[in-house]
């Protein structure tokens, strides 16, 4: 018994080196050899297919984790609050939160539920992920959070994505006389008009899905058409804070975000 458990050892040691090498390559696909460490097949996926991202969490990731104890090719899977964290494919920067369980998006009836998971929460709180990997350092007020709308979006699986807050955002929202109690519409170049409400440093622990169905008009019966946003800020004083945009008309909040995370932008 003891031979056999030091040669199944001393297989798993240098499969779990090469699957960590593979994955730092190519995020989105993994290789795996034949046997008891091979929960998937070989297999890449095409991203052009609206599936791929909820085939890599539930084909790739959640089974390499419980099988061999690694995220890969994740670079992290929550059990406890039940997400999983994926570096996006081409960015050095940007990370994605995407939900263990299916849903397709935004307009997920799931999301509204009292007892839904606060995912924005938990996204905020893998930022260091995107700071690690910046070009320079980063503080509250450069890293934001956006959700697409269901027309806005290439993947039908839930997905919050996070990275750098877009330089002439961040100087817009310095700027502006955000309200904790209503809020205001922004004409903010080059994106368009966002409603926007400022959130105190706790004002995640109110689930965010729930806070723009609730506050904004004809948002609930209308999830899928809104494209959300949460920024860091930071006030006259230094306090901090969130600002939290939304937008109506089926569009991509993602385009908030600098995902080749310049300082500065014109």
């Amino acid at each position: 018994m003891t031979t056999k458990i030091s040669a199944a050892i001393s297989l798993v040691r240098p499969v779990r080196h090469a699957l960590a090498r593979f994955a730092l390559r190519f995020p989105l696909a993994t290789a795996v050899g034949a046997g008891a460490f091979a929960p998937c097949a070989a297999r890449a996926f095409d991203l052009s297919d609206r599936g791929a991202l909820w085939q890599v969490v539930h084909k790739l990731c959640l089974p390499m984790h419980s099988t061999l104890g690694l995220p890969l090719p994740c670079l992290a899977v929550d059990d406890q609050h039940g997400f999983v964290v994926i570096r996006a494919p081409g960015d050095a920067t940007r990370i994605i939160v995407v939900p263990t369980v299916r849903m397709e998006g935004i307009e997920s009836p799931s999301l509204l539920r009292d007892d839904s998971p606060n995912y924005w929460a938990y996204a905020w709180n893998e930022r260091g992920r995107v700071a690690a990997a910046a070009p320079h350092p980063l503080g509250w007020d450069d890293i934001g959070m956006a959700i697409n709308s269901r027309l806005g979006r290439t993947q039908d699986q839930m997905h919050i994505h996070v990275d750098c807050l877009d330089a002439r955002l961040k100087k817009a929202l310095a700027g502006a006389k955000l309200s904790t109690q209503r809020w205001s519409t922004l004409n903010l170049k080059p994106w368009g008009r966002y409603r926007v409400k400022r959130l105190p440093e706790n004002g995640l622990e109110r689930d965010v899905f729930q806070t723009v169905a609730k506050e904004i008009p004809g948002a609930r019966t209308s999830m899928g058409l809104q494209t959300i946003a949460v920024a860091g800020v930071t006030g006259a004083k230094g306090e901090r804070g969130f600002a939290l945009l939304d937008k109506g008309a089926g569009g991509s909040a993602e385009e908030l975000l600098d995902h080749q995370c310049r300082a500065e932008r014109r």
